[in-house]
C-alpha cells in the first residue's frame, strides 16, 4: 500500500475500490519457476484457496468499551465521486449514527489542494476526531500536521501502511490490516494456480504507487516465489504498470498490446476489479475475448459487475473481496477505544475468494463477511 500520489482527479480507490487506472505499459523482466506441477505444494495452495473460498464467520473482537458518548468526527474523504470512496464513506457516517455520535462530511473532491483545505475546515469545528478515506500523509500533510498541533485523533481508511502501534505515526488508527491485502493478492494468485493446473502463465496489471495495490502485488509475488521454491512452474510472461487516473483511458488499448504481444499467456491477474473490467474491454477489442484458449482473468474488491460476469462463466473466473464496510465500523470502534484510554485491537477484517460455484453468496457485491458485524459491534457499545 505505497503512498498515494495524484493530481486532480487520481481517485484512490478502494482499491477501495478503490478504483484505478491505466498508463502505459512496460514489460518487466519475465520470472519464472522451471519445474513441474508439484502434488505436495498444490496441496497446499489448494487449502488455500479452499479457506478463502468458505464462509468468513469471525466476529469483530467483543470486549471493547461501552460508547464514549458526545464525540463529534470529521469524515474528510479523497471524493464522493468515486464508488468506493463513497461506500466507505456513507458506512462511517452510518457507524458514527449507531455509536451514538455526530458527524461531518468533507469532500476533498479528487485533489489535494481541496483535500488539506477541507481538513483545516473540519480543525477550525474542533471535531473530537477526523477519519480520512483513502488520504495519505503524502497528500494532506499540512493537513495531519495541523490535527497534530490541535491534539485531534486522525484515522484513515485505505491508507494502511502508514500507522504505528508505538508512535501511531500519523494516526491513531488504520483499517483494514497491510497483511489482508498482501492475503488477496496471494489468493487470487493461487487460485489461477489451480485453474491452470499448476502452469500459470501471467499477464500482470497493477498501479505500483498506490499503497492497498502494492500490497497486493506483494501478495502475488510472495506466491511467486513460493511456487519457485517448491520447483512449480509459475511464470510472468509480461508485466504492464498503470496509473489510478487512467484506468478509463488508456488501460484497455495497454492490455490489448501486452497480450498481442505476449500470446503464450494463460492467466491474467489483476490488482483489482474496476481495472480488470477495462482490461477486458481491450482483449474483446483485440479479438480475444470470447475466445477459443482456456485464458482466464482473477482480480479482487468484489465488485458487483465483477460478479456477475464470474457468476455467468465470464472471462473473469474469481475475485477476492474485501469487507469494506466492515473496516469503517472497525475505525470507529477503534476511536471509542481510544477516547476510552484503551489499546486499538485488531478488527477481524474478512476477505473472501468468490468464484462461479459460490458467487450467489456474494450478495451482488456488497458482501461484507458472513457474520453480522453492525450487530456485534452495537452490541459492545450499548454495554
Amino acid at each position: 500500500m505505497f503512498k498515494f500520489r495524484y493530481k486532480a482527479l487520481a481517485i484512490a480507490a478502494l482499491a477501495l475500490s478503490l478504483s484505478a487506472c491505466a498508463t502505459s505499459g512496460g514489460t518487466a523482466t519475465p520470472t519464472a519457476s522451471k519445474g513441474t506441477y508439484d502434488p505436495q505444494f498444490t496441496a497446499k495452495v489448494q487449502a488455500d484457496v479452499d479457506q478463502y473460498k468458505a464462509a468468513q464467520t469471525t466476529l469483530p473482537p467483543s470486549g471493547g468499551p461501552k460508547a464514549v458518548p458526545g464525540k463529534n468526527i470529521a469524515i474528510v474523504t479523497i471524493t464522493l465521486a468515486e464508488t468506493g470512496a463513497k461506500t466507505i464513506t456513507d458506512a462511517l457516517t452510518a457507524a458514527v449514527q449507531d455509536i451514538g455520535w455526530t458527524s461531518t462530511v468533507y469532500d476533498g473532491q479528487g485533489s489535494a489542494t481541496t483535500a488539506n483545505d477541507k481538513m483545516q475546515q473540519a480543525i477550525t469545528t474542533k471535531p473530537d476526531a477526523i477519519v480520512l478515506v483513502a488520504l495519505d500523509e503524502t497528500t494532506v500533510g499540512a493537513g495531519l500536521a495541523a490535527a497534530k498541533a490541535a491534539n485531534i485523533p486522525v484515522a484513515c481508511n485505505a491508507c494502511w501502511d502508514l500507522s504505528s502501534a508505538d508512535t501511531k505515526g500519523p494516526y491513531a488508527d488504520v483499517q483494514p490490516a497491510l497483511s489482508l491485502f498482501s492475503d488477496m493478492g496471494k489468493a487470487s494468485a493461487e487460485y489461477a494456480y489451480l485453474q491452470t493446473q499448476g502452469h500459470p502463465k501471467f499477464l500482470t496489471f497493477n498501479d505500483p504507487a498506490l499503497s492497498n495495490l502494492i500490497a497486493r502485488t506483494n501478495g502475488f509475488d510472495d506466491f511467486m516465489t513460493e511456487c519457485a521454491a517448491a520447483g512449480g512452474d509459475c511464470s510472468v510472461v509480461a508485466n504492464t504498470p498503470f496509473q489510478v487516473a487512467n484506468v478509463t483511458t488508456t488501460l484497455a488499448a495497454n492490455a490489448a498490446t501486452a497480450a498481442q504481444a505476449n500470446p503464450s499467456f494463460n492467466a491474467v491477474w489483476a490488482g483489482f476489479d474496476f481495472a480488470g473490467l477495462q482490461i477486458i474491454n481491450g482483449l474483446r477489442q483485440a479479438g480475444l475475448v470470447p475466445g477459443t484458449t482456456n485464458q482466464f482473468m482473477v482480480s479482487a474488491n468484489g465488485d458487483g459487475e465483477n460478479i456477475k460476469l464470474i457468476a455467468s462463466g465470464g472471462y473473469q473466473k474469481a475475485t477476492v473481496a474485501v469487507a469494506f464496510k466492515w473496516g469503517a465500523y472497525a475505525n470507529i470502534d477503534d476511536l471509542n477505544r481510544i477516547f476510552a484510554g484503551q489499546p486499538t485491537v485488531d478488527q477481524n477484517v474478512p476477505i473472501r475468494l468468490f468464484d462461479q460455484s459460490n458467487a450467489d453468496q456474494a450478495q451482488d457485491g456488497t458482501w461484507n463477511g458472513d457474520a453480522d458485524f453492525r450487530a456485534a459491534y452495537l452490541a459492545t457499545w450499548k454495554g
